[in-house]
């Protein structure tokens, strides 16, 4: 789009239809975007505009622009912040504030930071926070001034900010890299270390460690989520076990859910399994599940374990310490809740591949009826079905004297069922009736004519 076609259709609107500057340019950013026209390089008047957003970045541009700034001029600034933030939360506002230079605007105030208060810097970064949606990257003196202000900052309200903000930038896979070199792992190490008591830190640390570690890859050519997962693991595991060694911790439920769900993010590695058992942490693990008996935190607890039951040393070691009961336990406490049904067999299968000691005990607690309960109740949900078929399946691949338990409980049929109502499920599903050793066709896959073969 060009700004002079953009700035004369916002004349001609408000000739011909008698509008205001701001009521033309609403009408003519709705028109161009329904016929999809690219606006990126477009700057509209905020001069002109008397919407509360453009209004509020011309009064924050005025004031920054002012030498000495009084009690009274940064009460003003606290306030259209506030204006700038509250907009900028919706789409339609992150949009008007990139026409308006929003970012530019803010990013001024980062060189008078030292000028306000903890109230007035919390306040900047939340609006900062707000304008970054939609793929805004941060780059240069303002990313190397928010790690610094990060490094340093004391006060619980600045550093929350500042950790959901670093937290929005890193949507981006190259602000997670940027972010990775520049050392983040050392630094939310300090921070984890520093605020130990914290509950409020703690839960915004861990929150920013795992959208450090997302797996998609937004704009960049690849992603690197593995190797920061590496680097995490062994910058971090130690401070967050021992955050867990903390009586006081491990009784704040949500604290210790969001610690559980951010270790099984980053132990990724058969060597952080060990360290995490090595540690005590799974004699933490099942302390805490024994003390809470809510979805959330057995959810995040039951994450945890399936990642180190990635290691086969790790694996029999959760079995010795007497998790089989427990899980049993918490999955027939919650049968109704489809997620923790899901998280349940997705550990039951990571428990018993290659382990028949595993397999055995949980048969013999009763598993076969609780993973035939939960097909049930669950019948609906394509993805359940599929993760309880395989942890079926390997229940009972090195243990065919355990089928009987299943057959019991008439899951011959249910597995049929699941094969004729979810084309998805089929191959999981057949795999499960073969183990079982019930009679099952398999379709070949990948077939070819025998044409233009030469022996």
């Amino acid at each position: 789009m060009d700004q002079k076609a953009f700035d004369e259709a916002v004349n001609e609107t408000m000739d011909l239809l008698d509008m205001s500057y701001s009521e033309a340019l609403k009408d003519t950013i709705s028109q161009f975007q329904q016929m999809g026209m690219d606006m990126t390089g477009i700057k509209i008047n905020i001069e002109k505009a008397t919407d509360p957003l453009p209004s509020a970045l011309f009064k924050l541009k005025t004031y920054y622009e002012t030498s000495l700034w009084d009690e009274s001029i940064k009460e003003q600034i606290v306030s259209n912040l506030s204006i700038v933030e509250k907009h900028c939360k919706t789409q339609d506002g992150r949009h008007l504030s990139k026409l308006s230079g929003a970012y530019n605007i803010v990013c001024g105030y980062l060189e008078r930071l030292n000028e306000l208060d903890v109230d007035q810097k919390a306040q900047f970064i939340k609006a900062f926070d707000s304008l970054l949606g939609g793929g805004q990257v941060v780059y240069g003196k303002a990313l190397d001034i928010m790690v610094e202000l990060l490094k340093s900052t004391k006060d619980e309200k600045v550093l929350l900010a500042l950790l959901s903000w670093f937290k929005t930038i890193s949507e981006l896979e190259d602000e997670r890299e940027e972010l990775r070199i520049i050392g983040i792992g050392d630094i939310m190490k300090d921070i984890l270390q520093s605020n130990s008591s914290n509950e409020a830190v703690i839960i915004a640390t861990c929150q920013l460690i795992r959208a450090q570690l997302r797996e998609d890859n937004c704009s960049g050519d690849f992603s690197n989520a593995g190797e920061r997962s590496r680097l995490f693991g062994c910058e971090l595991l130690l401070p967050l076990l021992q955050l867990l060694n903390d009586d006081q911790i491990i009784e704040l439920e949500e604290v210790t859910s969001e610690i559980f769900f951010t270790l099984a993010t980053i132990i990724v590695r058969f060597e952080f399994c060990r360290k995490f058992n090595e540690c005590g942490g799974l004699l933490r693990l099942k302390l805490a599940m024994d003390r809470h008996c809510t979805m959330r935190l057995n959810c995040q607890a039951f994450k945890l374990l399936k990642s180190l039951a990635g290691d086969d040393i790790v694996k029999d070691d959760i079995r010795k310490v007497g998790f089989c009961p427990l899980i049993l336990s918490v999955l027939q406490r919650h049968i109704n809740n489809k997620q923790l049904c899901i998280d349940a067999m997705k550990l039951l299968t990571a428990l018993t591949l290659r382990s028949p000691q595993n397999s055995a005990e949980l048969t013999q607690l009763g598993i076969a009826e609780l993973i035939v309960q939960a097909m049930k109740v669950h019948s609906n949900d394509d993805k359940h079905q599929k993760h309880a078929c395989t942890a079926v399946r390997n229940i009972v691949s090195r243990n065919r004297e355990l089928a009987s338990e299943f057959l019991a409980h008439n899951i011959e049929s249910i597995i049929e069922k699941i094969i004729s109502q979810y084309k998805n499920c089929e191959f999981e599903a057949k795999s499960a009736l073969r183990d079982l050793g019930l009679d099952v066709n398999f379709k070949e896959q990948w077939t070819g004519t025998g044409q233009n073969l030469s022996s």
